[in-house]
């Protein structure tokens, strides 16, 4: 039981990590529409969204082998409204890239 507290523990802290870089990255991509460091911007947006997302699928697969929620210990029967308010916004943010990324592809970058 301690193994699995612990990874779902740190898989929920790597994904919070990774999802607070997310925003970092596309809060500079934001700032540099128009410019050709927007889109490597987007991308490490896009890589740590992806890591969030690995993160929180093994939080959510190792709360499950656990049991259903409803038959979790005390000590763990809120960690699944935690992965489930994760996912939200690591839903709502990537949201936030793809409208990022869909503006920037209507623009020219740079100047020739």
């Amino acid at each position: 039981m301690t193994h699995y507290l612990d990874v779902i523990i740190s898989a929920i802290r790597d994904a919070g990590q990774h999802l607070d870089t997310a925003k970092v990255w596309l809060g500079r991509a934001e700032k540099a529409a128009g410019s050709t460091w927007q889109m490597p911007l987007l991308g490490a947006a896009e890589e740590a969204h992806a890591a969030a997302r690995v993160r929180l699928d093994v939080a959510e697969t190792s709360l499950r082998e656990l049991g259903p929620a409803d038959k979790l210990p005390v000590v763990l029967e809120e960690l699944p409204g935690r992965v489930s308010a994760l996912r939200r916004a690591l839903d709502a943010s990537e949201k936030r890239l793809v409208d990022a990324a869909l503006a920037a592809s209507t623009r020219p970058l740079g100047h020739a």
